[in-house]
């Protein structure tokens, strides 16, 4: 019930949230540098919308989400949408998104290990996360699919392992799916920054939740994520090799490539395709042998790779060009 309770109220409200995005002028404006792809203004507080239907639904239904993981997505959408207004250095953005982090290991969160590595992982998990969304973040619908699904995913595994975190998993599902509606081609609003880094956070606590059940909960929640995790290790690779700043925004993301090979609306299909058949995968680890579920991890690891040096050799080429 969860996800139809958020879906509905996310559907009900982004487009208020589009309305007050038009008001306020919170809106992505087109750039001369050719970052922005759309035509006009579109306004950013679609993560808004997200986030209320979210932590919203749960509590409707008598299981209101935690302090701290309301604590730590309000930071981050604040910190977003902070940036949002008015482009932040790296540095005070990994800052705030770290310590959004901090407050979910505070409040219980652990990743899958004991102590302080425990409390760290949660940390990294966070960080990483809000910024593999806000990466994905450039093509209408692409970003709030492949969350929905990692989030229904992750919800489901959780329902498996009997955690309180699929109340939680589902409403985030539920909250991108109305929004989706919206933010489909030819998008009328954005998650925006403040979204992006919300969204990464609803997700790292039940990813966090289910890495409990030890390694083979820690490998399927892997594979809910693969995509995100794929398109932050591919970014962060590709600018360090290029002595370019991590936080620079250009066009040569993995989709972008794709959409250059196969048109910018299939590349939204390949990736949630991909996320689907990695959630997939996921129920698989999950229900195997350890050492299976390893094979399995490292089987899509490889294919990772394989797409890796594909989309390598196709932003070097452009690069070159």
């Amino acid at each position: 019930m969860d996800f139809f309770v958020a879906f509905g109220l996310a559907l009900l409200l982004t487009p208020a949230a589009r309305r007050v995005g038009v008001a306020a002028g919170v809106v992505d404006r087109p750039d001369d540098a050719g970052l922005k792809i759309h035509a006009g203004a579109i306004p950013l507080l679609g993560g808004a919308a997200v986030l209320a239907a979210a932590l919203t639904a749960p509590a409707f239904l008598g299981d209101a989400v935690p302090g701290a993981i309301v604590a730590a997505t309000l930071v981050g959408f604040a910190a977003g949408m902070a940036d949002d207004l008015r482009p932040l250095p790296p540095w005070p953005r990994l800052v705030v998104q770290a310590g959004a982090g901090v407050l979910l290991a505070a409040g219980g969160a652990r990743l899958g290990l004991d102590g302080a590595a425990g409390f760290l992982g949660v940390i990294v998990l966070a960080v990483a996360l809000t910024n593999a969304v806000n990466l994905l973040d450039g093509q209408d619908g692409l970003a709030g699919g492949v969350a929905a699904i990692g989030a229904l995913g992750l919800g489901g595994l959780a329902a498996l392992e009997g955690s309180g975190a699929q109340s939680l998993a589902f409403a985030a599902a539920g909250g991108l799916g109305g929004f989706l509606i919206w933010n489909r081609p030819p998008a009328r609003i954005f998650l925006g920054n403040g979204g992006a880094y919300a969204v990464g956070m609803l997700l790292a606590a039940p990813a966090a939740s289910v890495s409990q059940e030890g390694w083979r909960g820690t490998f399927a929640a892997t594979l809910c994520l693969a995509v995100p995790a794929f398109e932050l290790a591919f970014t962060a690779a590709r600018r360090l090799a290029g002595g370019e700043s991590l936080g620079a925004g250009d066009r040569r993301h993995s989709y972008d490539l794709l959409s250059r090979r196969t048109g910018r609306g299939r590349a939204t299909v390949w990736f949630c395709a991909a996320a689907s058949a990695c959630v997939g995968l996921s129920f698989a680890v999950h229900a195997v042998p350890v050492g299976a579920g390893a094979a399995i991890v490292g089987a899509v690891a490889g294919a990772a790779g394989v797409w890796g040096r594909w989309f390598w050799k196709q932003q070097q080429d452009l690069v070159g060009s």
